[in-house]
């Protein structure tokens, strides 16, 4: 059904959120070419990505010359941490060309970004989990000279992904790594203080600037800077992308140790590191049990696959033993 002519067409749901109807994608399409700070960029009608993020996009040129992405829906926070990162680190993040509040008539934030079209995949031979490590520890560093608001993990966030995965059924003994969480919070953020990390660390929210085999950094886009320790952030990372058919993302919080080492951020002692691991890859395995279920995500992973690694994730968790310096925390090689 069409909008009335002259009807108010709205952009923007109750909660603040884009809509994405037909009638509404049309008419930020006539608000980006309203919007005075936007008349350099040409592109296509706004749309969103078929996974993932809740902003739109919209390919284009700058200028008629440079390729760019607008990106619509992007909050104070996010360009504010992209402004500062890029300072600190401009191989970190895309290129900022332009960005706003508003388009038009209308409160929504959006940037104009230098367009990537090279991702981390499997065409890399396992160095797409070095590269993607080595920009977690370029974040983790460029992070703690910037003076802007984060999230932050507690412990009774990381009890309720567990009940979660509990609830949904996890294929493994979540009640035992439970039992044991006050335990193991205190020791992981005794080896691995919390600090302010991207927060939605994957393949899939990494770029680079030229095509595999070239070994150029990787540039980290949506970040959701969180306060949390890094191995939870590795864990999740590992987690997402566990396939016993692909090199290089085994032992993934061992390589974040090494890229931070060589950025010159403080790393404990690698026993220490692996115990930390294994219970930050089990509650990671609950977390995604619950978000995603008995089918995996991407979708490249037999269902039986991902429900045999989330199980060795939270058996290892569940066995997780030692203290400062012990080695009984064994790694998960699923």
């Amino acid at each position: 059904m069409q909008t009335p002519a002259g009807a108010a067409v709205n952009v923007l749901d109750a909660s603040g959120r884009l809509v994405r109807t037909p009638e509404a994608l049309a008419h930020l399409h006539d608000l980006v070419r309203a919007e005075p700070a936007l008349r350099r960029f040409t592109g296509t009608r706004p749309a969103p990505l078929p996974w993932g993020s809740s902003a739109l996009f919209s390919a284009g040129r700058w200028s008629g010359e440079e390729e760019v992405l607008l990106k619509i829906g992007v909050s104070p926070g996010q360009r504010l941490w992209n402004r500062e990162l890029a300072v600190r680190d401009p191989s970190l993040v895309p290129r900022t060309l332009a960005d706003g509040a508003r388009l038009a008539d209308v409160e929504v934030g959006w940037s104009v970004l230098e367009r990537l079209q090279h991702g981390l995949d499997a065409s890399w031979c396992g160095a797409e989990f070095t590269l993607l490590a080595d920009a977690a520890a370029r974040f983790q560093r460029a992070a703690r000279s910037v003076d802007a608001s984060s999230g932050e993990l507690t412990l009774e966030t990381v009890r309720g992904w567990l009940l979660a995965g509990a609830e949904r059924d996890a294929p493994g003994p979540v009640e035992s790594v439970l039992a044991r969480l006050e335990e193991d919070w205190s020791f992981v953020t005794q080896v691995c203080p919390p600090e302010v990390c991207h927060g939605d660390l994957h393949l899939a929210n990494a770029l680079v600037r030229e095509p595999a085999p070239a070994l150029t950094p990787a540039v980290l886009v949506d970040a959701e800077p969180c306060r949390t320790p890094w191995v939870v952030e590795s864990g999740y990372a590992q987690v997402l992308n566990s396939d016993p058919t692909r090199a290089g993302w085994r032992n993934l919080a061992a390589v974040v140790a090494s890229r931070r080492t060589a950025h010159g951020l403080p790393v404990a002692r690698s026993e220490d590191v692996d115990r930390a691991a294994t219970a930050a890859l089990a509650w990671n395995a609950a977390r995604m049990w619950d978000v995603l279920g008995p089918v995996p995500d991407p979708a490249w992973r037999p269902a039986a696959v991902w429900e045999q690694q989330i199980l060795q994730y939270l058996e290892a968790g569940a066995g997780n033993a030692g203290g400062p310096s012990s080695s009984a925390g064994r790694r998960v090689d699923p």
